[in-house]
């Protein structure tokens, strides 16, 4: 309690308040860049516009959360980043660079672990540096499995493995591919409650140890407000950034740790209203 007690202490009351949004600094090292992104879905029934006028930025060693309506396009804009799809208006760079420039930096992890029953753990983890022909990383994965818990399951299966695990060891397969961005897309849903309150706790730390920059979507707040740094909450469709919640208060504090802070619910309400307010 002395250690949360203090963390929020070092804030004054303005830093403190959870409806503010987040200040423009110049001198922040931002990775990924939204200017203005649209994108018009077509299809036989006409057009759909899904993202309109997205602005934002992803700050270099920073979780940022999106939360959003449901079908808002959440998974779109991690799509857009890692250049799966190309949007119809604006500019997205990563690193400086076209987005599709940068794709090699970029590390997906999926709501579900996807990996392979036939292939051991280790067969697994490596499996991404396989493809992408990365020579020399064997003994990074395998230092990743030891630091994490799970160097004496190298030879294991996935079946043998608890979720909890099995989502820690997607998590190192794609470190493992040396990405400087991460990007998360409901990694957690799969999940049974409690074993997600583990894994989250377990993944951020790896995050955070590993100084890995990553975007989280969730539909989930409380699993966002416990996560992230920052968390933007985009409008219903077609979407555009509505708020920037800074969690700066409780940043430093760990996943489970966040849930017992006397702000929490505070962001939580805050949030909420927002989304219940899809456009406003």
């Amino acid at each position: 309690m002395a250690d949360k007690t203090i963390a929020l202490k070092d804030t004054d009351a303005k830093s403190a308040d959870p409806t503010l949004n987040v200040s423009k600094d110049k001198d922040v090292d931002v990775l990924v860049k939204f200017q203005d992104v649209s994108l018009t879905y077509h299809d036989k029934s006409g057009e759909t516009l899904a993202i309109s006028n997205l602005d934002f930025e992803v700050r270099r060693g920073e979780l940022l959360g999106i939360v959003g309506p449901s079908g808002c396009g959440k998974t779109t804009v991690l799509s857009i980043i890692s250049s799966i799809i190309k949007p119809s208006g604006g500019k997205v760079s990563v690193d400086k660079a076209e987005a599709e420039e940068r794709r090699d930096k970029c590390g997906y992890m999926l709501q579900r672990d996807e990996l392979f029953p036939w292939l051991t753990i280790s067969q697994n983890v490596l499996l991404g540096t396989k493809i992408k022909k990365m020579k020399g990383r064997r003994e990074y994965a395998y230092a990743l499995l030891d630091k994490y818990g799970l160097g004496d399951f190298k030879n294991r299966y996935p079946s043998q493995l608890s979720g909890g695990m099995r989502q820690r060891v997607a998590l190192i397969r794609t470190l493992a591919t040396a990405p400087e961005l991460l990007l998360l897309d409901e990694p957690f849903g799969a999940l049974d409650f409690q074993t997600r309150l583990h894994v989250v706790e377990d993944v951020h730390s790896i995050i955070k140890s590993e100084k890995k920059t990553a975007v989280f979507v969730t539909h989930d707040i409380s699993e966002a407000i416990s996560m992230c740094d920052r968390i933007i909450i985009l409008t219903a469709r077609p979407a555009t950034v509505k708020k920037v919640v800074d969690l700066t208060p409780i940043k430093e504090l760990k996943p489970l740790d966040r849930r017992e802070s006397p702000l929490f619910q505070k962001y939580f309400e805050d949030i909420w209203k927002n989304l219940q307010n899809k456009r406003g």
